[in-house]
């Protein structure tokens, strides 16, 4: 409760939570359900306990505010939490950590809660953003967002996708086991496996059961046979397709796990230079690249500016995974919606045409780029793409193939675009581009 009283990361807050409470997994499953739950739905939440106050919610005391946010997202969204037992566990938190007048306030707000159920009614197109925001708990701008980009209907289901846990997927290193002997370990600890849709041999889509026994997958993942990552975002090095043997510039890698991915592929043979402009990050890269089978040189720089590449003249292939609004993977981020500015895609969209423009000028002709980012605004996607090709004729784009089964990706330009929250995906656009032999 204090850590969303405070703010800030809210996966962080709950690692440290979790760090100082003995939680068992069905616990801290239920703790982290709560508190991304409540911060993903408080637009909605606090517009429901509004309607069962006499005051305006903004007067109350803080306390009392998370007390009936974290009490009405029981009553409203955990259909397995008896109501009696939502009220009786938060009036007693209220009096535990406030006082009785607190309590009090909480036990009248959530009883009466309970019996009216307030829910905003499912939005019409004439409706508009407001009325979508209300009811995906988005700011109104987000909302409209996904309305210009996607359509009404489709960013209705967008908003409620959002709002779901988002599909957990993991990357197996094929260079150190197969698919099956990861998908058997992992079923065997007690973990439900799936395939994923994009078509991708070492994605492994897995339920996190709360009974399982995380002992063998803490191992592989500590060991690199495993690795957390989004489908969304093994589809980047899916693309690129690095091949044994090719140089390849990792832009932005930040700590690596798309460089994981590509020194899998790599297979040994080859060299990988993965650039960042934040020591810390590659700090962490360079430790996790020690069980690469493929080398990997770092490189501290600002991908905006001029960079050397200690000593190689020209690369085969570069990911660009820019720097961006984050507003496709916002399923994934509890809070981010809230910290989001309307000027953020503008202005990162200024930011990657200058990282596209650097990272190109190294490709050697007859040479690839993969452009990425985790946003679903055109001014971070196709504008910054045709901006490019108008600018550099030496450039061409190469037309990617919607992979037939799936289902929340379409075209968009010269690239390709997912639909965040739906069946659990990020939203991500992709560009492939080619220079001129």
């Amino acid at each position: 409760m204090r850590a969303l009283m405070r703010g800030g990361d809210s996966a962080a807050a709950l690692d440290r939570v979790f760090g100082r409470a003995a939680l068992d997994g069905r616990d801290r499953a239920f703790a982290t359900e709560l508190a991304h739950g409540t911060l993903k739905r408080k637009r909605t939440l606090i517009w429901a306990v509004q309607s069962c106050l006499n005051k305006p919610f903004d007067k109350l005391d803080t306390l009392l505010q998370w007390v009936l946010l974290t009490g009405a997202y029981q009553l409203l969204y955990l259909e397995r939490v008896p109501a009696h037992a939502a009220v009786d566990e938060s009036v007693a938190l209220a009096r535990r950590i406030g006082h009785a007048g607190l309590a009090a306030t909480a036990n009248a707000v959530l009883r009466r809660l309970s019996r009216e159920h307030p829910q905003p009614p499912q939005p019409k197109p004439s409706d508009g953003a407001p009325a979508l925001g209300l009811y995906a708990s988005l700011p109104d701008w987000i909302a409209q967002s996904y309305i210009d980009r996607f359509g009404f209907a489709e960013a209705l289901r967008i908003g409620d996708g959002l709002n779901l846990a988002p599909r957990r997927a993991l990357r197996a290193d094929l260079s150190k086991w197969t698919d099956s002997q990861a998908r058997h370990m992992l079923e065997t600890a007690g973990f439900e496996t799936a395939y994923g849709n994009l078509g991708i041999p070492e994605c492994i889509v897995i339920e996190d059961a709360a009974h399982a026994d995380r002992r063998p997958f803490d191992a592989a993942i500590a060991d690199g046979r495993l690795t957390v990552q989004s489908e969304e975002s093994q589809f980047a090095v899916h693309l690129l397709a690095p091949a044994p043997g090719e140089t390849v510039l990792d832009v932005c890698a930040g700590r690596g796990v798309k460089t994981g991915g590509i020194a899998a592929r790599m297979g040994g043979e080859g060299q990988i230079i993965a650039l960042d402009d934040d020591a810390k990050k590659l700090a962490t890269l360079a430790q996790s690249a020690a069980r690469f089978a493929t080398p990997v040189a770092v490189v501290c720089a600002d991908a905006r500016a001029p960079y050397e590449l200690g000593g190689v003249n020209s690369v085969d292939a570069a990911l660009v995974d820019a720097p961006c609004s984050g507003l496709g993977i916002l399923g994934r981020r509890a809070d981010a919606r809230w910290r989001k500015q309307p000027g953020d895609p503008a202005r990162f969209g200024r930011v990657q045409a200058d990282v596209v423009e650097r990272a190109a000028a190294h490709v050697r002709p007859g040479g690839r780029l993969l452009y990425v980012t985790c946003s679903t605004a055109r001014v971070e996607d196709e504008d910054v793409i045709e901006r490019f090709l108008t600018q550099q004729p030496a450039w061409r784009p190469r037309l990617l193939e919607v992979p037939s089964s799936a289902s929340a990706m379409t075209r968009a330009g010269n690239g390709l675009l997912s639909a965040p929250g739906i069946g659990g995906a990020d939203g991500f656009f992709y560009a492939m581009l080619e220079r001129a032999s």
